[in-house]
């Protein structure tokens, strides 16, 4: 293979070399393991149940999977306070058996922070990554009130009649 420059002069490419190249080009996250956005199950005052789904996971990654808070010096680097209450959070793998999983983070005592920002260190057989989370917790009377305001409105707007077109001269 011939590669002519704007020179004129021809660079001689090995097969081996070409093929190189591109497996270099090729983005080598296709069907890597993908992690989603954490979504929040519980309120302020209650214990913690959150879940961080897994994505194009195979099943030798969910099985030599392992996921923890991040360490001080993680938290240091990423500029994030590292607060004990954070040491309470439990992480536990979920295997969905079809390419899909979850990592389910709680915690055995009710949250009394609003506000928990953290990181996750997951580890598997052929990578390995540290993502931050931040949730927001409502207090239980907020969210049910927040509930409540919303319901109402999607009635009030159901039920309100058209008015007639008017002619105005």
């Amino acid at each position: 293979m011939t590669l002519v420059t704007g020179m004129d002069r021809a660079i001689m490419l090995r097969p081996a070399t070409v093929l190189l190249c591109v497996l270099y080009a090729f983005p080598t996250w296709v069907g890597a393991l993908a992690i989603g956005e954490i979504e929040l199950r519980s309120q302020l005052s209650e214990e913690l149940d959150a879940k961080i789904p897994l994505l194009g996971a195979e099943a030798e990654d969910i099985d030599g999977m392992t996921v923890a808070l991040g360490g001080p010096e993680q938290f240091r680097a990423a500029g994030i306070d590292r607060p004990f209450h954070l040491t309470q959070l439990r992480f536990r793998i979920v295997d969905g058996g079809d390419g899909t999983g979850a990592i389910l983070v709680t915690t055995n005592k009710p949250v009394v922070e609003p506000f928990l920002n953290f990181l996750v260190e997951i580890d598997w057989p052929s990578g390995r990554v540290v993502r931050e989370f931040t949730l927001l917790l409502d207090p239980p009377i907020y969210a049910a009130k927040l509930n409540a305001d919303s319901r109402r409105t999607e009635l009030a707007t159901g039920r309100l009649p058209r008015a007639p077109p008017t002619d105005r001269k």
